[in-house]
């Protein structure tokens, strides 16, 4: 049972793992695009920080939280606060 449950874990991570190249070129398009939907981006803060309770997607959610605190200050401190909490569990 413990091993089927770490197994799950195992290819849960690695399935994140796989899908950060395309969570950063959408980083990248954000980015470059100088795309400013709270919702677009939010969604992407959400599951980076879903990612990093698997050790996942830190670096990506740093950079897009920092282009989201060129325009959007009080919210990206929110999402600062969200991340901090995390990494105190």
């Amino acid at each position: 049972m413990i091993e089927d449950i770490i197994r799950m874990m195992q290819e849960l991570r690695a399935n994140m793992e796989s899908n950060i190249p395309l969570l950063e070129m959408k980083i990248d398009l954000i980015i470059e695009s100088k795309e400013i939907s709270p919702k677009k981006i939010e969604g992407l803060l959400d599951i980076l920080l879903d990612y990093m309770y698997a050790g996942v997607g830190e670096d990506q959610f740093k950079k897009l939280n920092s282009y989201y605190s060129s325009f959007n200050p009080e919210y990206s401190a929110e999402y600062d606060k969200f991340y901090h909490e995390l990494l105190s569990e």
